[in-house]
């Protein structure tokens, strides 16, 4: 259950959400002004995840964010952010992000060394640009 594509993995993590919060409604008598019954109801009708798979599929939802993070980074320096900039968008320090762009760059450098990606993802890391404001 931990593949598939973003839309399927954000539904198997809604319907988790959707079967907790049902499940604490009924625990405290009621929740949003629908009666214990109609609560079990609805629970009846969601189809079940279980704890591991909604874990697994969460797992891959971080690694698909975080892989899409990294081109975003590049992206942004590309038009012109400054590390400074990007580490701000993240909640982060220039530095947090800079390192965190780099590691990623690494890895992708030991999947597809010859790729215009990895050429491209290591022109912003300038060495010069990674001391910007």
């Amino acid at each position: 259950m931990d593949s598939g594509s973003m839309d399927e993995l954000l539904r198997v993590l809604r319907l988790s959400d959707e079967r907790e919060l049902y499940e604490r409604g009924i625990e405290q008598g009621r929740a949003s002004g629908r009666s214990v019954e109609e609560l079990v109801g609805a629970l009846a009708k969601l189809p079940g995840v279980a704890g591991l798979d909604a874990l697994r599929v969460s797992r891959r939802l971080v690694e698909l964010l975080t892989g899409a993070r990294w081109h975003m980074m590049r992206q942004a320096r590309e038009e012109g952010a400054s590390w400074s900039d990007i580490g701000q968008a993240l909640d982060m320090t220039r530095q947090a992000a800079h390192d965190f762009y780099r590691r990623k760059t690494d890895q992708q450098d030991q999947h597809a060394a010859d790729s215009h990606h990895v050429t491209s993802s290591r022109a912003v890391l300038d060495p010069k640009a990674a001391l910007d404001g």
